[in-house]
């Protein structure tokens, strides 16, 4: 039996809040597995907190509650803040000046979104409210922010009109981040809305790349959007687990492990 703290959560509840908490959204199915219990258990403990208000029940599993979303976008920014500027500058680099970009949402974009202050005369359409303010702040590209519903945690854009928005345009670059890649090479994302603007982007998008930190491989997202054989590049700051490096290699996907002392790799270009 799991051991009970003094505040009356054991610790294996504790360490789902703490997993909540860090990815936004847990499964049934991975707490399970994890923890080496059965998910009927799983399932109790996710009520029991839910009702002390520590996590929100979901069909599947558990997200954060109300109100605490804000703060988990600001720790995601900070966790392996370093290694996303890394890959951010990577991808930079491969985009010419007076390219025309969609870029994605989340905390890697914006670090991308950083990298490319330098460039001259972009064109960028994205669904991200933080990169549009570092690139307004910083630059005089031409920025196109999709229409959709605002969703307050991660000032993304999302949502049906967000997806038809998109697919008004053509870009020669679309840069993509995700919530996990899987060992059999799929592209996963958390959320059903943000996986079909994804795919809408995928579809504009004459050269695709991917950003992703080594935290991504194999985590707990659901929503698949894409394979790696749909892209042209995947940039992160590890090498890959070997079974996924020899499904990106089978691809066609170039791989590129952004270290400190990394040199520049040409890719595809758009033109």
């Amino acid at each position: 039996m799991a051991e009970i703290t003094r505040s009356g959560i054991s610790d294996r509840q504790q360490e789902i809040v703490g997993l909540v908490r860090d990815r936004g959204y847990v499964s049934i199915d991975m707490l399970a597995e994890r923890f080496g219990v059965s998910q009927q258990t799983v399932r109790r403990d996710i009520i029991f907190l839910a009702e002390q208000n520590l996590v929100q029940r979901h069909h599947g599993g558990a997200g954060l509650p109300p109100g605490t979303d804000t703060l988990a976008y600001s720790n995601r920014k900070i966790r392996n803040a370093a290694e996303k500027a890394l890959i951010g500058r990577e991808i930079a680099k491969q985009i010419p000046n007076g390219a025309s970009v969609f870029i994605d949402i989340g905390t890697t974009m914006e670090a991308v979104a950083d990298a490319l202050i330098g460039h001259e005369g972009l064109r960028i359409i994205t669904n991200h409210i933080g990169v549009v303010s570092t690139l307004c702040e910083h630059t005089d590209f031409e920025i196109i922010l999709t229409g959709g519903l605002v969703r307050n945690r991660d000032r993304a854009i999302t949502g049906e009109s967000t997806t038809e928005f998109i697919r008004n345009f053509r870009v020669g670059y679309g840069i993509f981040g995700i919530g996990s890649l899987t060992e059999d090479g799929q592209l996963l994302d958390y959320h059903y809305r943000d996986a079909q603007a994804s795919r809408a982007a995928l579809e504009i998008s004459k050269v695709k790349f991917v950003g992703i930190d080594h935290s991504k491989f194999n985590t707990d997202a659901m929503m698949p959007f894409a394979h790696v054989s749909d892209i042209d590049a995947l940039f992160t700051d590890r090498d890959p687990p070997a079974g996924l490096k020899r499904v990106i290699d089978e691809s066609g996907c170039d791989l590129f492990v952004a270290h400190d002392d990394a040199t520049e790799k040409p890719l595809k270009s758009a033109g």
